[in-house]
């Protein structure tokens, strides 16, 4: 497909136009470099515009009124036109790499090709020239993106030995783009391990995040674990080889992209299905995951091992066993229930692919009757028990409102005042 600023969609296209002739006319050089030049040899419409250019950060501050200082050490700074950021970074030649993560000291280069041949992968090696539609390609990266290939620039081992996080997002190139790592790549992950073991375990989970976002998250987790990555970090959880089954990958690879947790909850179990959930907190604690996060995905982790258990055929127990903790977590957090449902029917028909889908459709017909699931549902709470029975020690109260909504569970027609009286009384009477 042909490359140019002709592909790229308003308002970015003019706001691309408006930074290059800034530039031009104070004499400096400027080109659209990296993942968007590669997003748009591949036919797809980029998220993000970055440019590299000769000006330093002290000149592009001067040429444009919004300029955010994000990585001005690096070199790099952020031009905000109309709302949308544009991370402008002046060529680079990046010294020698010591720690394993970052160079020790950055110059300034003086050209483009410089630039171009300090960068990890040939397809992120690519440059567009916003005047003339030139692509400039001068490490075969359109000959890799046609083979759907991730090859590094140079000598693998010697790339990775500079920036450990670089295999790491390897794995997610791979994932998200749907791409191979090429084999001396690939041998050189193995190869430079020590060296990704220090990265920060927040990188890590950057990448790891990044990698839902794409058709195949699976494919990063595979990696992971084939690659021992994971183990580099969490010995005490990953001592022994882990192999998903390939009917959690494919349920990982089919969770709606709308909720992340559940995305998550889906990988943690392809890893551990059989962890407790104290453990897969744990785990997602030290993987720095945020709280947020971390409580919708051991909600869904929970619910997916429920699934892999013989499913429940009477309505008691869908309310029960499904319906009330869907409830709660729908209530707690605010979600949408569609959005609940539709992650459910996916892992559904992907773990229990004969009996899930028919018995899916049973527990949604049970949703839509509305059925009360939780204590705040009854029709009777607190005060009312301490006016009808005086008596009843206070520390009773919560086992006396479980014992009914455990009634209401067998039959939602006995969420009624004086049919809940009568239970209550009945459970007085046994004290």
């Amino acid at each position: 497909m042909p490359v140019g600023l002709i592909h790229i969609p308003e308002p970015f296209r003019s706001h691309l136009q408006v930074l290059y002739k800034t530039l031009k006319n104070a004499d400096f050089e400027s080109y659209l470099v990296g993942g968007s030049v590669r997003d748009l040899c591949m036919g797809k419409v980029p998220k993000e515009y970055d440019l590299t250019t000769s000006a330093r950060p002290e000149d592009i501050k001067k040429l444009f009124r919004h300029v955010i200082e994000t990585g001005i050490q690096h070199g790099t700074v952020t031009v905000v036109m109309e709302k949308v950021n544009y991370e402008i970074t002046t060529f680079r030649i990046d010294k020698d790499y010591t720690d394993g993560r970052r160079p020790d000291h950055v110059e300034f280069g003086s050209s483009l090709s410089e630039d171009l041949k300090r960068r990890d992968f040939t397809m992120n090696a690519l440059a567009l020239n916003l005047e003339t539609d030139e692509l400039i390609d001068e490490h075969e990266g359109q000959v890799d993106i046609r083979k759907k290939l991730i090859r590094t620039i140079g000598d693998p081992v010697k790339r990775f030995s500079e920036d450990g996080l670089r295999p790491v997002r390897a794995m997610r190139f791979a994932s998200v783009l749907d791409f191979s790592i090429e084999p001396n790549t690939r041998k050189a992950i193995e190869i430079t391990k020590q060296i990704t073991a220090k990265i920060s375990v927040e990188r890590l989970q950057e990448e790891i995040t990044k990698s839902f976002l794409g058709p195949k998250p699976s494919e990063m987790l595979k990696l992971l674990l084939e690659e021992g990555t994971l183990s580099l970090f969490f010995p005490n959880f990953l001592s022994e080889s882990h192999t998903p089954q390939n009917k959690s990958l494919l349920a990982l690879d089919s969770v709606p992209k709308e909720n992340s947790g559940f995305i998550l909850g889906m990988w943690i179990f392809a890893i551990f299905p059989l962890a407790n959930p104290t453990e897969c907190e744990e785990f997602l604690k030290k993987l720095k995951f945020s709280n947020q996060l971390i409580k919708d995905a051991l909600f869904f982790f929970s619910t997916c091992q429920d699934l892999m258990k013989p499913l429940p055929l009477e309505d008691y127990d869908i309310r029960k066993r499904f319906l009330a903790p869907i409830a709660k977590h729908i209530n707690t957090k605010k979600m949408e229930p569609n959005e609940v449902f539709a992650g459910l029917k996916v892992v559904i028909s992907k773990l229990n692919d004969k009996e899930g889908i028919p018995w899916f459709e049973k527990l949604f017909t049970i949703w839509q009757s509305k059925p009360p699931l939780l204590l705040s549902e009854l029709a009777l709470n607190g005060k009312d028990i301490e006016t009808l029975f005086p008596s009843l020690p206070k520390q009773k109260y919560g086992e006396l409102l479980q014992f009914l909504l455990e009634m209401v569970w067998k039959d939602p027609i006995n969420n009624q005042i004086a049919t809940l009286t009568e239970h209550s009384a009945y459970f007085v009477s046994k004290l």
